[in-house]
């Protein structure tokens, strides 16, 4: 047996090596995925990470496989499993180590002393009418001047000093308000103070004098841009209120500028029943449109709805072929299950330290889906509600279903969201072995985690 990646340098500095206890007996982890990849033979422990490259050990592998102490001891092999915790006591509680681990790493790694982070909603109106939108029904409000001044003296007051600031543009669609980009840039440029942006778009707005902005003035390198299927379907979903010749093709055209000139594109797809037979026609449209394919990586999401829903994993599964046709395409599929970092923190929402929400109105959020959640304040008074901010940031104990999942160190315990994903468990599963049979094999030759891109992550929300 050889280890061919030694794991999160915080999770195995926080829990330890651990002894062989005698008259015990051991058991596989929750947490240990035996994984095979081109005739070999590989264990992936997705708390630590630490994986292994099984040489024609003798030992089972099975979940069900017991050793006792004596075993272990006389076995170097299983002991070093048991020093690396992927093999445990047999009646060791390894969801509330897992907890104890998540408070242990927010105390350790929170910074109190300011925002790294701000997502700014400059409107919530839109030039699209999405079938599926989440802010249906919402006002449209786009932020006043003096609210605007007032959301700028917040962020360079509750700033990181340390660090350069980073902005998430959102809406409604941001470009619409796209002289409150400006101001915000400008004033932060004018004060010497470091920052880079991002964008949630729709795409149809962008020109080559807004990308000449990215560049120039707004420090942006990457948006994000809603595809959901080929043309018919997307004009239907979309429902713009400008008459585009066809809005398909234009934000296509859209997303070939942007590739031109250099600013990386995830395009997310919003996936149900009705649009996922469509998806590979999409991108076998896309793909005549692109220069640098690398650039360009596709989040697939199921809306929320055929999360919930039993029958939706079928959509999963469909999801999961498409994403083999996206990367044997030259594209890049981004990444919800990482190999070598693992999570204490579930989303922005459990992480209210770190970074903020600022509406039109300005007021403070934790997360971008605003009406989901209480407000934390407001830019003229700042973080008030200091009662929400703790139970936010506190770790919560797993759901039920949620103990002994392999996936939780992925997951984490947050039960905030109130997004209910009903086939979790074979989602991550898929997930994780898709990502195993690309990493396992680079751990081999390198002492450090290829191509895991974490821009190539979107931010869950």
């Amino acid at each position: 047996m050889k280890t061919i990646f030694e794991g999160d340098k915080l999770v195995r500095s926080v829990i330890g090596a651990k002894k062989v206890t005698p008259d015990n007996t051991y058991r596989w982890s929750d947490y240990i995925v035996p994984h095979s990849v081109n005739g070999k033979s590989y264990l992936f422990n997705s708390f630590t990470k630490i994986s292994y490259l099984l040489e024609g050990e003798d030992f089972e592998t099975a979940p069900a496989a017991r050793f006792s102490s004596e075993q272990v001891e006389a076995d170097e092999n299983l002991k070093q499993l048991v020093a690396d915790s992927a093999l445990v006591p047999e009646n060791k509680d390894e969801t509330e180590i897992y907890e104890a681990f998540c408070k242990i790493a927010r105390a350790l790694t929170t910074k109190k002393d300011g925002y790294n982070g701000f997502t700014f909603l400059p409107t919530t109106a839109c030039n699209a009418r999405c079938v599926y939108c989440f802010e249906q029904g919402m006002k449209y409000v786009t932020m006043s001047d003096e609210t605007l001044e007032q959301a700028i003296r917040f962020i360079k007051k509750s700033r990181n000093p340390k660090r350069s600031v980073r902005l998430s543009w959102f809406g409604g669609e941001p470009l619409v308000g796209k002289k409150i980009i400006d101001r915000v840039c400008s004033s932060l440029r004018n004060d010497g103070i470091e920052f880079k942006c991002r964008m949630i778009t729709n795409g149809s707005l962008v020109t080559s004098e807004i990308i000449e902005k990215m560049h120039n003035d707004w420090n942006l390198d990457r948006v994000q841009i809603t595809l959901d299927g080929c043309e018919e379907e997307y004009n239907r979903r979309k429902n713009y209120y400008f008459d585009y010749e066809s809005a398909y093709w234009h934000v296509l055209s859209r997303i070939k500028l942007l590739n031109k000139n250099g600013i990386k594109v995830t395009i997310r797809v919003n996936i149900d029943e009705g649009n996922v037979d469509t998806v590979p026609q999409m991108i076998e449209d896309l793909k005549n449109f692109i220069v640098n394919q690398k650039n360009i990586s596709f989040d697939l999401t199921p809306l929320f709805n055929v999360q919930e829903s039993p029958e939706g994993i079928e959509v999963w599964k469909k999801c999961m072929d498409i994403s083999d046709l996206i990367e044997s395409n030259g594209f890049r599929v981004a990444r919800h299950f990482s190999v070598s970092k693992t999570k204490y923190n579930f989303c922005m929402a459990d992480n209210p330290y770190s970074s903020l929400v600022i509406s039109p109105e300005g007021k403070l959020f934790a997360c971008e889906h605003i009406e989901a959640f209480e407000s934390l304040g407001d830019v003229w008074n700042g973080v008030t509600n200091l009662k929400l901010v703790k139970r936010l940031y506190d770790v919560e104990p797993a759901k039920e279903k949620c103990r002994g999942c392999f996936a939780l160190p992925n997951c984490t315990t947050f039960s905030g969201c109130n997004v209910n994903r009903v086939d979790c468990r074979y989602v991550a599963g898929s997930n994780l072995k898709r990502l195993l049979d690309k990493m396992l094999p680079k751990f081999e030759y390198l002492s450090e985690p290829a191509e895991e891109d974490s821009e190539d992550a979107p931010e869950e929300c």
